[in-house]
């Protein structure tokens, strides 16, 4: 059985990296579906796992869940307690914690929510296992994930051949694929449903997108930090190139993030 231990404390520091919560905040079309397709009633008890900056457990506070939030990076839940705070939800538990075991009793949710955030833990088994034993018969799994053939998965794969990932460690864009999702839930879940959508991130030109990236998204910056001279200037101009091909009439450019919204019931 694999140990992630190290990588886990590598993932920590890296979404630490930047200002997570400047990408977050272009996040709210995709936070706002989630929240429609898991229909969150009022009451319900809410985890948002992998909560960042918790603007999706903020958002199903406002609905008028009782919600915990966990982050494995202290830096972020900080942030999420911030902007928690600002909002006027105190009552908003927000705890540091590992997707792959979570210290929560068995049932203990009603629903549990993830925006593109869980899907980023190495031991994907594990993680579905977790998702399984937290949520209650009954109970709905709703979570958000980048497609494997959407903006974000060409971003990704264009850093991977610069700063190659470790090795043996699965894609995180197999919680967007609806049949790796089908296979990583298995039995424990009936009634699976999807939605499909686009987060676009706009930008004045393709050096404004990678400007704001380069600098604010915690993989991206970790990835120019291991770069310099020649091997920096064409990682740089490769993902220019990308962004170049979602270039719209106007000249600016409309970077396709698209996604994909699992909806599972759990089993029992």
């Amino acid at each position: 059985m694999a140990d992630y231990t190290e990588l886990k404390k590598k993932h920590r520091v890296v979404w630490a990296l930047g200002e997570y919560d400047r990408i977050a905040d272009g996040l709210s079309i995709s936070t706002d579906q989630t929240l429609r397709v898991a229909r969150v009633r009022a009451g319900e008890r809410v985890l948002d796992l992998a909560t960042g900056t918790g603007i999706t457990a903020i958002a199903a506070r406002e609905r008028g869940a009782r919600v915990t939030g966990v982050d494995l990076t202290p830096e972020l839940i900080g942030v999420a307690r911030d902007k928690a705070q600002e909002a006027g939800f105190t009552d908003i538990e927000f705890l540091e914690g590992d997707a792959e075991n979570l210290a929560f009793a068995d049932g203990a949710f009603d629903v549990v929510l993830s925006t593109c955030g869980h899907m980023f833990a190495p031991d994907q088994e594990k993680v579905a296992s977790e998702l399984a034993r937290v949520t209650r018969p009954g109970g709905r799994v709703v979570f958000l994930a980048w497609r494997p053939d959407g903006g974000l998965g060409g971003w990704f794969r264009i850093t991977n051949q610069h700063v190659p990932p470790p090795p043996g460690v699965a894609s995180p864009f197999n919680w967007g694929d609806a049949d790796k999702v089908r296979g990583l839930l298995g039995p424990a879940f009936s009634t699976l449903s999807f939605v499909r959508g686009d987060c676009p991130q706009f930008g004045d030109s393709p050096e404004d997108i990678w400007e704001l990236f380069s600098t604010r998204y915690g993989p991206t910056v970790r990835a120019v930090s291991m770069l310099q001279g020649g091997a920096l200037d064409a990682f740089r101009d490769e993902l220019l190139a990308f962004l170049a091909g979602y270039r719209a009439a106007d000249g600016k450019v409309r970077w396709g993030r698209e996604y994909l919204i699992t909806r599972a019931v759990r089993a029992g």
